[in-house]
């Protein structure tokens, strides 16, 4: 858990720590609000090719493969940012760094939530995803000393200094297990008993868990282990004959996320993660930069609203991930993107400073904070043999809204101005909070056998 949420640190440290050095370079360079948009969007262009590509390719060939490739690809594209002499090879270095962004991403909650029984899936899950909270105040820290006093040469120290923790963070993961559900749907079953006996050795206080083949129990009364370092053991592995384990082309692996009782989930997820993920990043891309044109505020005091801001997002996600097993995960998604709807109200039409800092606060919380629930959704949601498919889609269609609302705003706020703006995300708020409460499915307290049966 401990590595998969310093991954989660390293990726929302960048993107908020280059949201702030490239709101310095739009100044320096006197980049328009409309092409400022694109450049802002950059990341997830590149995070969605990363998403989509690395789920297909997880269910084919492992997690951990994929894990340690989207480390790599991402720490040489940032180091080639800060080389960047105009807006077009910025664009390109960003994009191209997002690939990585956008592959580890979508592979964490998966891979982790393989390892644990439904007991304890939910709150570990959300625990993890919550590192994200620690990246965004970091990145506050170091834009507040490295960029804000010197951003000429500053954003470039900070395009550097973001690739630096993952070139330890693919040292650290060199001894990570591959996710035994997915060797078991492979028919690679001697491979997954070692690698639930080695979890079993590093428990000592834990009775042993289900051995990798005891294929006899039902599936949808799988046992959980009494401890949470034990992973939870599928209790009815696929042979190397059945669906689960046949290596489907690329488009099959696809459309089979619209198969027999899946449809519906799809659907459900694409729009959660492309209304809170576009408001989320749209939010975050622009509040340093709207702060300093809309508002008037220096840079410096921009990036402590951003600091504050960051700060907020902390009990954000832990509050989400101590709900997340005592209230159904819909309801907690429901909930959050309530709190993000009225606090962007409040953004949207307050003039006092303070009223502005307060909901901004509130906003990055809930919207954040919502996204320890839905990565813990999604994760759930499909089968073994599409799961990583499944969040990576999911997330691709999320950086598609990632991509659009910078960009929207850029051009809205031209023509509208800041409230109306805001106004805007409310509006796609209120759809996902109606959204996920009529047509979520239930997951908490199921067992990812029992969940996957319902779709037979």
């Amino acid at each position: 858990m401990f590595q998969g949420g310093l991954g989660y640190t390293f990726d929302s440290f960048d993107g908020a720590l280059m949201g702030y050095a490239l709101s310095a370079v739009i100044a320096l360079w006197s980049i328009d609000a409309g092409p400022a948009g694109w450049l802002l969007s950059s990341l997830y262009f590149g995070y969605l090719i990363g998403a989509l590509g690395a789920g297909v390719l997880a269910d084919r060939f492992g997690r951990r493969r994929l894990m340690m490739f989207a480390l790599l690809i991402f720490s040489v594209f940032s180091l080639l940012m800060a080389t960047a002499t105009d807006p077009t090879q910025l664009f390109v270095w960003r994009a191209l760094s997002g690939i990585g962004v956008g592959a580890e991403s979508v592979l964490v909650a998966p891979y982790i939530s393989e390892f644990l029984p439904a007991r304890y899936r939910g709150r570990f899950v959300a625990r993890t995803v919550g590192f994200l909270s620690f990246g965004y105040i970091l990145a506050g820290v170091v834009a507040a000393v490295v960029v804000g006093p010197h951003a000429e040469t500053g954003w470039r120290i900070a395009a550097l200094i973001t690739a630096l923790p993952v070139v330890l963070l693919l040292w650290w993961r060199k001894s990570l297990p591959e996710s035994p559900r997915f060797l078991i749907s492979r028919g690679r079953l001697d491979e997954a008993e070692q690698v639930v006996r080695r979890f079993e050795s590093a428990a000592p206080g834990a009775a042993p868990a289900p051995g990798a083949a005891s294929a006899s129990q039902s599936p949808h009364a799988a046992p959980d282990p009494p401890a949470p370092s034990a992973p939870s053991t599928p209790s009815a592995p696929s042979t190397p004959n059945t669906p689960a384990a046949t290596k489907r082309p690329t488009l099959a692996q696809l459309t089979a996320l619209f198969g027999p009782g899946l449809a519906r989930r799809t659907l459900v997820l694409w729009v959660i993660w492309f209304t809170l993920t576009g408001v989320n990043y749209g939010f975050a891309s622009w509040l340093p930069t709207l702060l300093v044109t809309a508002k008037g505020f220096a840079i410096t005091k921009s990036f402590l609203y951003g600091l504050v801001t960051a700060l907020a997002q902390v009990p954000g996600y832990y509050i989400a991930a101590a709900l997340i097993d005592r209230v159904e995960r819909k309801w907690v998604i429901a909930l959050y993107a309530t709190g993000a709807t009225l606090s962007a109200l409040l953004v949207a039409l307050t003039g006092s400073e303070v009223l502005l800092l307060v909901g901004a606060a509130f906003l990055a919380a809930f919207i954040n904070g919502s996204a320890a629930a839905y990565y813990v959704y999604t994760s759930e949601l499909y089968p073994t043999a599409i799961r990583t498919t499944g969040m990576g889609a999911a997330s691709a269609v999320g950086r598609c809204g990632a991509i659009l609302s910078p960009i929207a705003i850029g051009y809205l706020y031209g023509a509208v101005g800041f409230s109306k703006v805001f106004l805007g995300l409310v509006g796609l708020l209120a759809i996902a909070v109606l959204v996920v409460a009529v047509f979520g499915e239930r997951t908490a307290g199921h067992s990812l056998e029992h969940i996957e049966s319902r779709t037979a």
